[in-house]
């Protein structure tokens, strides 16, 4: 792998940096014999108003090692990118090489079973972009129609077909579908199972289009021919009937967590909470790493106030998603329902650190940090709420401020109040000049004030006594 400058976008005005593939041959290429005139699948283009077909690079000469692969290097280079993902994790960088890979190998086809494996890798590595979805489409849907096409002759087909390691057709087929159904294509996708006799996305398809009546109808006659799991929990989905989870689950040997989870989803949505508890628990007993069951598991157990449990349940979902601040935004609720006011404030700080910009998040956390007598924090949280939201206004933090610096309390910390009272009076002086009108915060300011002596109390009392007296609202 190596860099080339060159051009992904048409209103690119600098050529940057593109990944390339570099070639370097220390022997003399060995090639296979083509048999004459092939036909190869359709190469289709990329008709995006923004980004490119292909990456135009300055220097002509970084493709032309590409335009003279041999069959044998481009199945080379087939191995090499199927080692590449195998042994990579599923990452943006991982998909940047194969793209380069893929880019080399489809510039200039050999073979008809090399050429259709590396469109359909591209197809696969485009599905997520949603200014290339579309050709991958596009190109699936090209390649499904070669395969029961009479050009090229089998022999052509079937030439590289073992070292390409090429898809069968209802592999491709199935792709196809799954790309059907991602873009909302639901009538198409469930064209193609039906073909593939593919009975589970077929009622899948069904339940999408809530044709309920025909996917019942089709559970009903597959479990006729013999009951499954997973066939109970499909008609338990679509009768909204919770013994035929139950059934399942017994049916597994108490072994299916899909059954319970399935059976503990529809009891929550009804809102039987503590009907849902137990089945989700049974479910999670079985297979632990299942983030959304573990968040149910906690909102159910919090609804029906069982504090301990909800706390659990949400410790479980930030071991496993430590990035979801609404998981310890709710873990915090649950501790403070605890008493547990100091991990709470410890799970608030991870929330901000996942969404800096919440102001529901900066509320909690600012109460939280009054109650845990953390002042300094709920002076910067009062300042970040002034920032995020215009004319905010606490009365009630402010007051307790105010009296904690009056009284010279000692923090959380352990330093003396009396420290913070500057922080406080540059926040009063903030807060009362976007909210002029407020009583309470200028009454606030001239207790402060006052302790100093200073000739702008009297000032600060008349202005509190005329804004209480005006009573225009806040």
């Amino acid at each position: 792998m190596s860099g080339a400058l060159g051009k992904r976008t048409r209103f690119q005005q600098n050529d940057i940096a593109q990944l390339v593939v570099r070639i370097e041959r220390s022997l003399e290429s060995l090639n296979v014999e083509s048999g004459g005139e092939q036909k190869f699948p359709k190469d289709i283009a990329l008709e995006d108003d923004t980004v490119l077909n292909r990456i135009t690079f300055l220097n002509p000469l970084t493709t032309e090692s590409a335009e003279s692969l041999s069959v044998v290097e481009q199945l080379l280079m087939l191995a090499l990118l199927e080692d590449l993902q195998k042994s990579n994790p599923v990452f943006v960088l991982t998909d940047e090489q194969s793209e380069a890979f893929v880019a080399q190998l489809v510039q200039r086809p050999q073979d008809w079973c090399i050429q259709s494996k590396a469109l359909f890798l591209r197809s696969r590595l485009e599905r997520q972009s949603s200014r290339k979805v579309e050709r991958a489409l596009m190109q699936i849907q090209v390649l499904v129609d070669e395969f029961s096409g009479e050009c090229p002759s089998s022999v052509d087909r079937t030439r590289c077909f073992f070292g390409s390691g090429l898809l069968p057709i209802w592999s491709v087929q199935h792709f196809l579908a799954e790309l059907f159904m991602s873009l909302g294509l639901v009538k198409s996708a469930l064209s193609v199972y039906e073909a593939l006799e593919m009975w589970d996305q077929v009622i899948e398809c069904f339940t999408v289009l809530e044709h309920r009546e025909k996917a019942e109808q089709l559970i009903r006659e597959r479990l006729q021919l013999g009951e499954t799991v997973d066939l109970l929990c499909s008609l338990g989905e679509v009768t909204y009937d919770t013994g035929c989870f139950e059934r399942a689950f017994q049916l597994s040997g108490e072994r299916s967590a899909k059954a319970m989870r399935l059976m503990g989803r529809m009891l929550f949505f009804r809102k039987e909470y503590e009907a849902a508890i137990p089945a989700l628990e049974k479910s999670l007993s079985i297979n632990k790493l299942q983030l959304n069951t573990w968040f149910l598991l906690g909102t159910a157990a919090f609804r029906t106030e069982k504090w301990e449990l909800a706390a659990g349940a949400y410790r479980h979902c930030a071991s496993m998603d430590s990035e979801n601040h609404e998981v310890w935004n709710n873990l915090s609720a649950a501790y403070i329902k605890l008493k547990q006011k100091d991990r709470a404030l410890r799970t608030l700080e991870e929330a901000l650190r996942c969404s800096y910009e919440n102001w529901k998040i900066w509320e909690n956390y600012m109460v939280t940090a009054v109650d845990c007598g953390a002042f300094e924090e709920a002076i910067r949280a009062y300042n970040r709420l002034m920032d995020l939201k215009d004319k905010f206004v606490d009365v009630e933090v402010v007051e307790i401020l105010g009296r904690a610096v009056n009284d010279d309390l000692v923090t959380r910390s352990g330093e003396k109040t009396v420290t913070l009272k500057a922080s406080l009076l540059k926040l009063l002086g903030r807060n009362t000049a976007s909210v002029p009108n407020n009583e309470g915060l200028w009454a606030v300011y001239a207790d402060l004030v006052a302790t100093d002596s200073s000739p702008k109390v009297p000032t600060l009392i008349v202005v509190s006594y005329l804004c209480a007296e005006i009573a225009v609202p806040n």
